[in-house]
């Protein structure tokens, strides 16, 4: 005999997982507007038009809101992103990313205010964002050295200083198109991609 419990309890679960993925798309945009150290969670709810027990329902803290949104947004975004680099290489790859972040604004306002945000060792991101720096320095290091050992990158260059270089322009240059989105970030990148090409 079935039990008529189990659709309801799957169907309760399946509703519960839509309302927490609705809350996180919507936290990203307000966080991404608003910053997130000023805000309360009351106040978080407000702006996303729910209420404060749903939020506590479903994420329990602030904090622990704010690490799903992070979270989202990555694994949303990493698949593209690598696969991009994959078939194109670096050099054609990464003005390809900046052409669609530029349909992306609230993703980039979130992470230019989480880097500025993040820098207080007790904000709750200080550590995600240094660990995220960390790993994106490695990770462009690492698709310098495939260009090297292809023969495409330019003698003499030290990886390290690039990949520094490389990630303080990707940065630097998304903070500067928040403020003029007329700017295109696309070819500000391809023209550094040509210094670097051999």
């Amino acid at each position: 005999m079935s039990n008529p419990e189990v659709p309801t309890k799957r169907a309760a679960y399946a509703n519960g997982e839509r309302k927490r993925a609705e809350i996180v798309d919507a936290a990203l945009t307000v966080f991404a507007e608003k910053g997130f150290r000023r805000l309360s969670l009351r106040q978080i709810a407000e702006e996303l038009g729910t209420s404060h027990v749903s939020l506590r329902y479903h994420f329990g803290t602030k904090d622990a809101l704010l690490e799903a949104v992070l979270e989202h947004r990555e694994e949303r975004d990493r698949p593209w992103r690598e696969r991009v680099l994959r078939e194109k290489g670096l050099f054609d790859g990464v003005p390809e990313v900046m052409r669609r972040n530029v349909g992306m604004r609230g993703v980039i306002q979130l992470d230019a205010t989480l880097l500025a945000e993040g820098i207080a060792a007790d904000h709750p991101v200080h550590e995600f964002v240094r660990r995220r720096e960390r790993l994106f320095h490695e990770a462009v290091r690492g698709e310098l050295e495939r260009e090297r050992a292809r023969g495409a990158l330019r003698d003499g260059l030290d990886l390290d200083v690039v990949a520094r270089q490389l990630t303080a322009l990707i940065e630097g240059i998304q903070v500067q198109w928040l403020y003029d989105d007329s700017i295109d970030m696309a070819e500000h990148l391809a023209g550094f991609m040509d210094y670097l090409r051999s």
